[in-house]
């Protein structure tokens, strides 16, 4: 029995004493890549190259993000970021990630996020002219005025964009006034 209390509390202290090490090690190592400068930085990358996906992979560590966030957050976009944070040494991991979280913190970041949001609304209902009472309230957050309902009303109604998310749809419809200007 006392070898058995002997054993336990040995291999507590050995549990505690290896996640002691464990855990200043990924400290070091979170050191070491904070300090790294970003690949998107390195090279003009797309947002599915996987050295900008391993970026993301880092801010994700350091910052809470969510899908609306990996939609937002592109190469250009964090190039935007970085320029409008005003950084005036070496872009490191740090530097970015100091730079996105003020970002967040923004009125730009919650009103793109409010525009990715209706986007992905908007595409996930399909065109129907007899559901547009309810639909137009789409629009309206869009900013879109009363002639501009009326108008859009009947662009959607046109039996050529009966297939149409209402992304899809305005879309045409934008192509279509700035064809005529």
């Amino acid at each position: 029995m006392k070898n058995t209390n002997t054993f336990k509390s040995l291999s507590i202290a050995i549990l505690l004493l290896v996640s002691f090490f464990a855990t200043a090690q990924q400290t070091v190592a979170d050191q070491k890549l904070l300090l790294q400068e970003p690949n998107f930085l390195k090279g003009r990358l797309k947002a599915t190259d996987s050295l900008f996906v391993k970026d993301l992979t880092v801010l994700k560590k350091f910052i809470a993000f969510d899908s609306i966030d990996v939609e937002i957050l592109k190469p250009q976009i964090l190039y935007a970021v970085l320029s409008e944070s005003k950084v005036d040494s070496i872009v490191t991991y740090r530097t970015l990630i100091d730079a996105v979280k003020q970002f967040k913190e923004g009125i730009g970041y919650s009103e793109f996020r409010k525009g990715i949001i209706l986007y992905k609304q908007m595409a996930a209902i399909k065109v129907n002219s007899e559901n547009w009472e309810k639909d137009q309230m789409l629009f309206r957050k869009l900013g879109f005025t009363e002639a501009d309902l009326e108008d859009f009303l009947l662009f959607i109604s046109k039996p050529e964009n009966k297939n149409l998310n209402y992304k899809e749809a305005y879309l045409a419809y934008m192509k279509e006034i700035d064809s005529l200007q």
